[in-house]
């Protein structure tokens, strides 16, 4: 069985995608699902393009701080500064 976590991690073939796509407009199972893992995988998505970005990164380079990580400094910044 196909699950909505590897749907949304892209982890699927083409031809399990559009069975998920299909699949998941008629079952109020799986979209439920959906909704509660999206969080969850659009945080896991931007960091694979955080490690991806620094992976390109010349050995000599600065280090480069993650979106996620600038995010969540900013965050608790803000929170100390209310």
């Amino acid at each position: 069985m196909i699950s909505a976590g590897s749907y949304l991690l892209e982890m699927l073939s083409p031809e399990e995608t559009a069975e998920f796509r299909l699949h998941s407009a008629h079952c109020l199972q799986c979209q439920r699902e959906i909704v509660a893992l999206t969080p969850g995988a659009l945080f896991l998505q931007e960091l694979r393009a955080d490690i991806l970005a620094a992976e390109q990164t010349l050995c000599d380079a600065p280090p480069l701080l993650s979106t996620v990580a600038a995010r969540e400094l900013r965050w608790l910044r803000d929170c100390s500064t209310a």
